[in-house]
């Protein structure tokens, strides 16, 4: 028998989910690469899993002290902190297991390769090493260069095992996983810059979460780091280079199909004002 209160805030969880993009693209690449519908779906439930996992830390009072998150209030906020910590605890649990299950079909060679993959994405190096810098303390003056190391190790390292570990763990050749790592770095840095954009310039009730956030707790921001302009025109280079590196992949373009959801585009960034600037 579950804990009645613990229960309650795993359903909740649950029952809000984003959009899933991740966890659909992981599920495409797996069945693309010549997962079984199985190990696909276990690779895209974990990772989705883990991601939800970890917005419920970065919202936590004693990270980003976030109100509002998927147009809610924050688990913390409904549930208390402790039940929030033991219900994100739950879903990595669980995600390390789905992974896990995902993987083993798959040669030893590969599965020990993705075993790395997730460690150097989700560990020191990877999203709790990002999430670390970001309560570093930063100075006023952040350099672009210190923005995007934070954002590839956290939102970079996050598409990276969407794209790369159901790839690895399929029959992939090399060249398709150096691009598709590639392409997840860039639409990584590109979404981050997006969000950074978002934080600046839109409302909690066009984000569907606490806006101001980075200013307010001193977070790197690609904007702060600079300015307005610069960053629009980053973030545009990031997507441009993402497409060209989306159409080297081998074959038509309607074979990698499923990675346009993962390209990020001024329209659904930007509030109304500012989208005629891209």
């Amino acid at each position: 028998m579950r804990e009645p209160r613990l229960a309650a805030a795993i359903g909740d969880l649950l029952a809000r989910p984003g959009s899933l993009v991740r966890a659909v693209a992981a599920y495409l690449v797996g069945i693309e690469m010549g997962l079984v519908e199985e190990s696909a779906r276990a690779i895209a439930c974990g990772l989705e899993y883990l991601h939800t996992a970890s917005l419920v830390f970065d919202d936590l009072p004693s990270m980003d002290d976030a109100r509002l998150r998927r147009g809610a209030a924050c688990l913390h906020v409904t549930h208390g902190e402790g039940i929030a910590v033991l219900a994100a605890l739950a879903l990595v649990n669980r995600g390390y297991g789905l992974l896990w299950q995902g993987m083993q079909g798959s040669s030893a060679v590969r599965r020990a390769r993705a075993g790395s993959l997730i460690d150097q994405c989700l560990g020191p190096d990877g999203l709790t090493g990002g999430q670390a810098y970001d309560l570093a303390g930063w100075r006023q003056e952040q350099s672009p260069a210190e923005v995007a190391e934070v954002a590839a190790r956290k939102t970079g390292a996050l598409l990276r095992l969407t794209l790369v570990l159901p790839a690895l763990c399929g029959r992939a050749s090399e060249r398709e996983i150096r691009l598709l790592d590639r392409l997840a770095l860039l639409r990584g840095l590109a979404y981050q810059a997006a969000d950074d954009l978002k934080d600046v310039t839109a409302t909690a009730e066009e984000t569907g979460k606490s806006a101001g956030r980075d200013e307010l707790l001193g977070r790197p921001n690609l904007v702060a780091a600079e300015g307005l302009d610069a960053a629009l025109a980053r973030f545009s280079r990031l997507v441009e280079v993402g497409d060209r590196v989306q159409g080297a992949l081998p074959g038509d373009a309607t074979r990698w199909g499923m990675l346009d959801a993962l390209r990020v585009t001024a329209p659904a960034i930007l509030p109304k004002g500012i989208k005629e600037a891209i």
